[in-house]
């Protein structure tokens, strides 16, 4: 009803918009949901920022803007034309289902094509990671229903020595049967499972409180002791990520010196298997030659050793860096701080 093109002008154009955001603002997060599905993903995306950005609206200025829609609605309205759904049982009936289908999507298009165009809103990255999956030949058919920007992206994201095959796929695509579009429809319904599982912001709330924790420039020991009276776990797991093993890696030599002195070559030679390259150099670095070369032996004869066993070592060696730095011995530094060169 409301135009986002207007054709007068930019500032009216924006007006329009305007109205459009207040409109479904007004209309309730159903009914506005409705009306976005109808729309294309820039308009969306217009309307958003639109929505996000508006100022408090008067309610006489919105009562203009709803007079303003319906008298336009009842300008427009009349019999409304018949949905897709009543012509597929009208046209099945008449001319077999084959047939039907044939001219509706003339009329309104794949149904199947118009299912994947919501597609475009998910991540290149998750649905390659759901493509990676299926069998190539249905990689190329969902390819080729995508919107082709995000195809490109798509295919970015999947393996670069599957992208030719890929291609050659799509280009010899010429006609998709039934049974394939039957398939297509599971896959996509597969699709929309898979990205709702793996939708959603994921936050490792532990180690944020932790790194928060560790630039807090309040009495820390007073808020340890405050969070123990909230869930004495929720503070454990806490104080372990303010002390992590990688923090070792940001440490002044001088620090390391003092600790590859204290620590048993064994407990921190499994420590650093599997460990970060930049890591395990930096604490080489700071012993003695004769000493590195030891404990690098040490790693290689150590073969395969049990994640389990590793995080416990890990574990240890940091127990015993905050006891250092607790009782004063070790000027340990939990965050990378800024530095003036």
């Amino acid at each position: 009803m409301i135009d986002t093109h207007n054709a007068n002008g930019a500032g009216a154009a924006l007006e329009d918009l305007e109205k459009a955001a207040i409109l479904l603002l007004s209309m309730g997060e159903q009914a506005a949901a409705k009306v976005l599905q109808r729309l294309g993903r820039d308009e969306v995306q217009k309307l958003m920022h639109c929505m996000a950005r508006l100022p408090a609206v008067s309610s006489q200025h919105a009562k203009v803007i709803l007079q303003q829609f319906f008298d336009r609605y009842r300008e427009l309205s009349g019999i409304s034309g018949a949905s897709r759904d009543y012509l597929e049982r009208t046209l099945d009936l008449a001319l077999g289902r084959k047939l039907s289908r044939n001219m509706l999507d003339s009329i309104y298009g794949d149904a199947v094509s118009e299912d994947l165009q919501l597609l475009q809103w998910v991540p290149a990255e998750v649905l390659a990671k759901f493509f990676r999956n299926e069998h190539p030949q249905m990689q190329a058919v969902l390819l080729a229903f995508l919107p082709p920007d995000t195809a490109s992206a798509v295919l970015d994201a999947l393996p670069a020595e599957q992208h030719d095959e890929l291609l050659f796929r799509v280009a010899n695509l010429k006609e998709v049967g039934e049974h394939v579009i039957g398939e297509l429809r599971a896959t996509l319904d597969r699709c929309i499972t898979y990205v709702a599982e793996q939708s959603g912001a994921r936050v490792n709330g532990v180690r944020h409180a932790a790194d928060i924790l560790n630039r807090y420039v309040g009495d820390r020991g007073q808020m340890m002791q405050l969070l123990r009276l909230h869930d004495s776990n929720v503070a454990v797991e806490v104080e372990s990520n303010m002390f992590d093993f990688l923090t070792l890696k940001r440490q002044p030599q001088e620090v390391l010196q003092r600790l590859t002195q204290d620590l048993p070559l064994d407990l921190l030679a499994t420590a650093l298997k599997g460990a970060d390259s930049g890591l395990r150099h930096a604490i080489l670095d700071a012993m003695p030659k004769r000493m590195a070369q030891v404990l690098e032996a040490q790693i290689l004869t150590l073969g395969a050793v049990s994640v389990r066993r590793v995080e416990q070592a890990r574990a240890d060696i940091m127990q015993q860096v905050r006891a250092l730095a607790e009782q004063g011995e070790l000027e340990f530094q939990l965050f990378e701080e800024p530095v003036v060169s």
